[in-house]
């Protein structure tokens, strides 16, 4: 049975300075594709860690999807700027076998990486225990 262990949000200081720079760019024409655009981005983006998986979804229409077990997880980075760094949010890198997943703007990043670092560690002894049980009664029977 999986169970989910955390869920990302994106930060809502980071949404409200992207529509604050919106609202100005509105000013110029360019704000009216943005403003909705960072909204629907906002509502649309999810990125979880269960007992066995990482799963991420980025777009309404235009989707990105990550659902990669944990032990294909090859690596994770956070990416934080100056605002970032003062109002604790940043990017996170998820990079698997196959392709690097991208999630902008999610919030307490560096909590998210130690939690699925320490979830891969835990399903890694999970999965080394299952094995050695079975070793123990394939060699007993």
């Amino acid at each position: 049975m999986e169970e989910t262990v955390k869920t990302a949000r994106l930060s809502t200081v980071a949404l409200i300075f992207k529509l604050i720079l919106d609202f100005f760019a509105c000013c110029i024409l360019i704000g009216f594709v943005w403003f909705p655009r960072d909204l629907i981005r906002y509502f649309n983006t999810k990125l979880e860690i269960t007992n066995k998986r990482v799963r991420g979804k980025i777009g309404l229409v235009n989707t990105n999807e990550l659902d990669s077990p944990l032990n294909k997880i090859n690596g994770i980075q956070v990416i934080q700027g100056m605002f970032g760094k003062i109002f604790n949010y940043g990017t996170i890198k998820i990079t698997t076998a196959s392709s690097v997943f991208e999630f902008n703007y999610i919030e307490h990043p560096n909590d998210f990486k130690t939690i699925l670092n320490n979830q891969i560690e835990a399903y890694d002894d999970e999965r080394i225990e299952k094995q050695a049980k079975k070793l123990a009664s394939a060699i007993k029977n």
